[in-house]
């Protein structure tokens, strides 16, 4: 019996037609439906990181209620009447004190202490960070500095909440910067939260005449300490919109700089970032405050001998909130961080009922409660979702990357070409 022989053409033909078999086989396993899947450990990371996230958000929201009890100190009038208000200088020295974030990254990178993930290759380069801590520096020094210029002309409670409404500024300026999915949850939440803030900030002044004297941290955010006579006036209120318009972007577009699908240590990049800010604080505005000083704008000086102390304890406790917001954000998305951060109206009502016995209005205790509330929502759909952006498979994350440089956008994933219709046109 002769025995058969296949043809050369028709054994590659089967060499083909099993890779292209074996090829699609791991598809479906790795990559059902074309759209990359990593399993439970990819939802572990991104729980741990979002619980990482909140517990910074928690730190930060203890850390202003700290923060807000020694400016009230530091700014109490002295037996001359007089208070201490530089604020260009106080946002110069608070800004470049953001160095001091440099210390938990050299820690990490230079010692043991960082184990082996401090050989991995960082995603930016110094002068990435440099310059980009330039623009983000802009943002956040012109936020601060007009606000504290809005306070005199503005009602004090009018004013808060407008700025901690920040947080629905933030969402909608995520939406084309970074894609920030829009759900129902999402947006009511928003509008709970917002709420809550407007109820007590309006619902606190109507009750200054029943206040003790000695004001509490509550008194001095909200205003609720003298009658709320002065209603402000229109630049005033341009002043506070613009510091608020300025510092949502500022929030946004330091989510949008650290975004990178190479990033293994976010933590660590988000710190180096903070300590850029801080690097670049006297090289953007050192030349302002003498400009500031001899033309009599503000004349720059220490706060007197007795409070001095307050002063730089102001000032590291100020870093350190900025520090544990921006590590929020890297940890998460701008959004929920801003959220957060709106706990500091019921987290200051707390303060005030232990440190000072002191019981806001139950008008104000509904909107703080809706505040909670609010931030509960949006984390639960945060946590649900998984991921807070829409999923476009065509405009990657490296593709913004590669936009934001100036460089040409990598090619989108394609299928493999050893499809059936290819593998006919070989064959034939």
């Amino acid at each position: 019996m002769e025995k058969s022989v296949e043809s050369p053409l028709l054994t590659d033909r089967k060499v083909m037609e099993e890779g292209y078999h074996s090829i699609n086989t791991v598809r479906k396993d790795i990559e059902p439906n074309g759209v990359p899947n990593e399993g439970d450990s990819t939802r572990k990371a991104m729980l741990l990181s979002r619980c990482c996230a909140l517990l910074c958000v928690g730190l930060a929201v203890v850390d202003w209620v700290v923060l807000a009890e020694i400016i009230q100190k530091l700014q109490e009038p002295d037996e001359h009447g007089e208070s201490y208000n530089k604020p260009m200088f106080l946002c110069f020295c608070i800004r470049t004190t953001y160095m001091i974030s440099f210390i938990p990254y050299v820690v990490w990178k230079y010692t043991p202490l960082g184990g082996q993930g401090r050989h991995d290759q960082e995603p930016f380069s110094k002068g990435y960070m440099f310059t980009r801590a330039c623009v983000l520096n802009v943002l956040g020094y012109i936020s601060g500095y007009t606000w504290y210029m809005s306070l005199p002309i503005t009602s004090v409670s009018a004013n808060t909440a407008i700025y901690m409404c920040a947080c629905a500024a933030v969402f909608i300026i995520s939406i084309p910067v970074l894609r920030e999915k829009i759900t129902i949850i999402k947006v009511m939440s928003l509008l709970i939260c917002c709420t809550g803030i407007l109820l007590v900030s309006i619902f606190s002044a109507p009750h200054a005449a029943d206040i003790k004297p000695t004001t509490t941290f509550t008194d001095n955010l909200l205003d609720v300490h003298s009658p709320d006579t002065n209603k402000g006036s229109v630049l005033g209120y341009v002043l506070v919109l613009i510091s608020m318009f300025m510092y949502a972007s500022y929030e946004v577009f330091y989510g949008y700089l650290l975004q990178t699908d190479q990033d293994k240590h976010p933590a660590m990049t988000s710190l180096q970032l903070v300590g850029y800010l801080g690097v670049t604080t006297p090289v953007l505005f050192g030349l302002a405050l003498p400009i500031w000083h001899f033309t009599g704008w503000e004349t720059l000086m220490l706060p007197p001998a007795d409070k001095v102390y307050l002063f730089f304890i102001c000032l590291v406790v100020d870093a350190i909130f900025n520090i544990l917001l921006l590590l929020a954000i890297a940890l998460s998305n701008p959004t929920l961080a801003s959220v957060g951060q709106s706990l500091a109206l019921p987290a200051s009502m707390v303060a005030d009922l232990i440190l000072h016995h002191f019981l806001m209005p139950w008008p104000a205790l509904i909107g703080a409660g809706c505040v909670f509330c609010g931030f509960c929502g949006f984390v639960y759909e945060e946590l649900r979702h998984g991921n807070s952006h829409s999923s476009n498979p065509e405009v990657t994350t490296e593709d913004r990357r590669a936009l934001l440089n100036g460089e040409e956008s990598p090619e989108p994933y394609a299928e493999s070409s050893l499809d059936s219709d290819n593998l006919n046109n070989v064959v034939a």
